[in-house]
């Protein structure tokens, strides 16, 4: 077991020991949980696990938004090259 501390912007420092032993690395993205109680960081299961960050725009919502994303690189694939 091993301790963190919370900082002024609610970052905490995962202890190298645990990222050693489940081999996370620098820039690598993980799920935060509050789970009966208690704060679950762990690996996402997929990258579509992942929801956008809120711009405060009017974004779509992510289903429309993955699918238009989607669309718009079948589109590039399909465009003849030009040179």
């Amino acid at each position: 077991m091993s301790t963190a501390k919370i900082y002024a912007k609610g970052q905490i420092t995962i202890p190298k020991a645990i990222r050693d032993a489940t081999g996370l690395g620098i820039g690598e993205r993980v799920i935060v949980e509050a789970r009966d109680g208690e704060v679950v960081i762990r690996r996402p299961m997929g990258v579509l696990e992942f929801e956008p960050p809120d711009t405060g725009r009017d974004a779509l919502p992510w289903p429309q938004a993955r699918q238009a994303a989607r669309d718009e690189r079948s589109k590039r694939r399909t465009r003849p090259r030009t040179g």
